[in-house]
């Protein structure tokens, strides 16, 4: 209500007369119960967009493609509502090839994806995510990114043939016209705006004119960027326009949308500091009133008696934060008459990224020391979250226009309709044609995250989606068709020695377990026992097949020929080397081994690496994707797990030997963690060392009385994917249960980077593209971040990109270069 009354104050930018006072008028109470409205509905149809960053534009058939989520409510701050992220891989048939699920946490999540030949051929793809309450605005409003994928694995030279070809070569095309601000209005001037599309739903660039009913010329028109463009027109009385296009030597004629008698013109334009509202019409004005919402909030309200037909004020750009605005004015009796869309840009709201290495170029195989150093627009620095993808220029040619960055999809494409060819051309060496082509975009393309007319009335949005909180099981207790009310269900996932969950039917046999943190084809088993003891009752289990969302028919963009090529060709070598060497993709080849010998090779255990009362590997954490806290409870021996003391819905758990009443120290990577095991996510770890009392936690003095709980987290040093792939895990299942397969979170894996410190690992030609991938690059409150990794045999300019989120929904993105020889 705060921030409503500011605005209310604010009324006086909107006169004319300086000294004019705002005052509380039935005008000002209707503004105030518009933007209470307005308010109320966001509340309801809350906004969740959601961005990835993909470690590379294309791929093969064999690679691996990882990525970084980021889900963010209508202001660009991480989400707390969804817990789940749905990710679908859509062929250019329309067709869903491949889907999956990733876990979110506070906003923020990262997997990868497989790209195996059994369910996927070399084509055109999209890639779209979305979670289950963004289902409730639309697809349109999904993330979505197109991706070639090519066959280097084929022995023949592969290509993937442009499904463009037809579009290119047809002559039909289609141009819409746009007048600003929604009307052509008799006697007054406007601009129109239009957009030229092929029969692919690619731009076209066109050129032109328009003429009168008697084909007298009044205009020309020529396309600027995209297919859009701008021409000026003025309607006479009776009169109707028509566009003559000229495209591939051919002419089209299209007609103009007809003028009205009478309405309302609004004209907007913008400078460094202001944006410039004019509206004019007919006759006087009146009463008029003028609303401008960012986000779903609104940013500025005033209203106005004008006793003329024309009137122009300056509304400070300060006063709306980084993104889209939308401008709509309303008539006398508060109806909205004219509508605009404007992208206000603050060059310095960005997250200052500084992305530095310890030298300016390296050798092959040498090892990289990158620093990363965040600060915000005031030189202070920032705790943030950070994504950094490492490839090799040479073999992964980019081209930054086409890249779908956090900048253009935040920003811009997540709160537009329709497809917008290379939005990150808006945000590349920034001019003032790109500038007013961005502006063209907003004149044309669409957006509808609400209709005034649904604010007015207070139609509520309608929501059929819930929010999802995790993955779980549902079903129900039947004995000879009756339900068994009462009757206790036990659920048993097949991972390491087995974890068991329990809950009780309701009165009509049913039961719901949620939140499980299991992966995608963990096994369970269920069973069920009635308040006497009884056994033998019918389970079902109910279906978890998720419903996909429509497909929308959306246009394929072609990444630039020769930058695919390049990439399949270096990709066919590098499957060719692997295969020769007898290599599995990303790894050394596997050979028996101690499983805990490998998980505790880089443990900080002052007992000595594996020298402990328990020891739980990475295997035998397999298939928990929650935090370490939720996954080693029920787990370890004579240990118990409390809530914290907080006592806060969804935290995680702290460990007590038995028979103590001090939560045991968490050592992790040989540094103390006084937050616990709720930080640390299960597929981050490769050992949990358990010291629970004696000589080994005496070790630790004072902080080891209570016990001590070792953790070791994953280093790029060892290929854990390819042993959690390879390795088989699970246990027979007990007499008498159903077995089940549990449809959960995609498994995460580890990005697999070598150290060519091991004297092993140098044996095999390293021809990756990738270099280095780090999802969860969190920096301390300092604002800094390190990583450190080994350069493959490539030579050249090795690109370097991270992007990310700070508080208040502040973004950054640095791509550095660095030479390879």
């Amino acid at each position: 209500m705060k921030k409503l009354f500011f605005i209310l104050l604010a009324f006086t930018c909107f006169c004319v007369k300086a000294q004019e006072k705002p005052a509380t008028t039935p005008a000002a109470e209707k503004l105030k119960t518009i933007a209470a409205s307005l308010n109320e509905y966001s509340n309801k149809a809350y906004v969740e967009k959601v961005h990835i960053q993909f470690d590379k534009p294309f791929y093969s058939l064999g690679d691996t493609i990882w990525m970084k989520a980021y889900v963010v409510n209508g202001s660009n701050e991480l989400s707390p509502l969804s817990k789940v992220l749905h990710i679908d891989i859509v062929n250019d048939k329309g067709i869903v090839k491949t889907t999956g699920t990733v876990p979110v946490t506070k906003g923020l999540g990262w997997g990868a994806i497989i790209l195996g030949d059994s369910l996927l051929q070399a084509g055109n793809y999209h890639i779209r995510a979305y979670t289950n309450w963004m289902r409730n605005m639309g697809s349109e409003y999904f993330f979505d990114k197109a991706v070639k994928i090519g066959n280097a694995l084929s022995s023949a030279r592969t290509t993937v043939a442009d499904n463009n070809t037809q579009g290119i070569k047809g002559q039909d095309i289609s141009v819409s016209f746009f007048p600003e601000g929604g009307d052509l209005v008799t006697g007054l001037t406007s601009k129109v705006a239009f957009k030229a599309l092929g029969t692919d739903g690619l731009s076209r660039e066109i050129s032109g004119y328009v003429v009168d009913r008697n084909n007298k010329q009044v205009t020309t028109l020529q396309s600027e960027h995209a297919g859009m463009g701008t021409f000026m027109l003025q309607p006479t009385p009776a009169n109707t326009y028509t566009a003559i296009i000229k495209y591939n030597g051919a002419e089209k004629r299209i007609a103009l949308p007809k003028a009205k008698d009478s309405g309302y013109v609004l004209t907007v334009t913008q400078n460094d500091n202001n944006i410039a509202v004019s509206v004019s019409a007919g006759s006087n004005l009146g009463s008029i009133a003028f609303v401008a919402q960012a986000n779903n909030i609104v940013q500025y309200a005033a209203t106005k008696t004008v006793e003329r037909n024309a009137f122009t004020t300056l509304i400070p750009k300060s006063r709306f934060p980084e993104g889209i605005v939308q401008l709509t004015l309303f008539s006398p009796d508060y109806q909205p008459v004219a509508e605009r869309l404007v992208f206000v840009h603050h060059p310095y709201s960005y997250l200052t990224v500084n992305l530095g290495a310890d030298k300016t170029g390296y050798k092959k195989r040498e090892k990289v020391h990158l620093n990363l150093n965040v600060t915000d627009d005031n030189g202070r620095p920032v705790t943030a979250a950070f994504s950094l993808a490492v490839t090799d220029e040479t073999k992964v040619p980019f081209d930054e226009v086409d890249e779908k960055t956090i900048f253009s999809n935040l920003l811009l494409t997540s709160d537009l309709k329709g497809y917008v060819e290379q939005p990150n051309y808006y945000f590349t060496a920034i001019t003032t044609d790109k500038t007013n082509q961005l502006d063209n975009l907003l004149l044309t393309q669409g957006w509808r995250r609400f209709a005034w007319k649904d604010i007015l009335s207070h139609t509520p949005p309608p929501l059929t989606h819930q929010a999802q909180t995790g993955v779980g099981i549902s079903g129900r207790v039947t004995k000879g068709g009756k339900p068994v009310p009462g009757a206790k269900v036990f659920v048993l996932f097949n991972v390491g020695s087995g974890i068991l969950y329990d809950t009780v039917a309701n009165s009509d046999g049913r039961f719901t377990f949620t939140n499980f943190p299991f992966a995608k084809g963990t096994s369970y088993n269920v069973s069920a026992v009635d308040t006497k003891g009884n056994k033998n009752f019918k389970i079902d289990i109910d279906k978890q097949n998720y419903e996909l969302p429509a497909i929308d028919n959306l246009p394929y963009e072609q990444p630039a020929n020769n930058n695919f090529l390049t990439y399949i060709e270096n990709s066919k070598a590098r499957f060719e080397g692997l295969l020769k060497e007898k290599t599995p993709d990303n790894a050394i080849m596997l050979q028996e081994v101690n499983i805990k010998e490998i998980a505790v090779k880089n443990s900080s255990s002052l007992a000595g690496p594996g020298n402990a009362d328990q020891v739980l590997t990475f295997i035998d954490l397999l298939g928990c994707q929650y935090d370490l806290s939720k996954c080693l409870e029920g787990r370890l021996t004579n240990i118990r797990f409390k809530p914290d003391s907080a006592g806060t819905p969804g935290a995680g758990m702290t460990p007590y030997s038995r028979g103590f009443d001090t939560p045991m120290t968490i050592i992790v990577d040989g540094i103390e963690r006084p937050d616990g095991l709720t930080s640390i996510m299960s597929a981050d770890v490769s050992s949990v060392e358990v010291l629970r009392g004696g000589g080994a936690s005496a070790l630790y003095g004072l902080h080891g009385a209570n016990g001590v709980i070792i953790v070791t987290l994953k280093k790029g040093d060892i290929n854990y994917s390819a042993y959690e792939t390879t390795r088989q895990h699970g246990y027979d299942k007990a007499d008498g249960l159903k077995n089940y397969t549990f449809n959960g979170y995609d498994m995460r894996r580890q990005f697999y980077s070598p150290d060519y410190t091991q004297p092993a690992n140098k044996q095999v030609p390293d021809l990756r593209s990738t270099i280095y991938w780090k999802p969860n690059i969190i920096t301390t409150y300092q604002g800094k971040a390190s990583v450190d990794f080994f350069n493959a045999d490539g030579t050249g300019n090795y690109r370097v990109v991270v992007e990310g989120l700070g508080p208040d929904g502040k973004m950054g993105r640095q791509v550095y270069h660095y030479a390879v020889k």
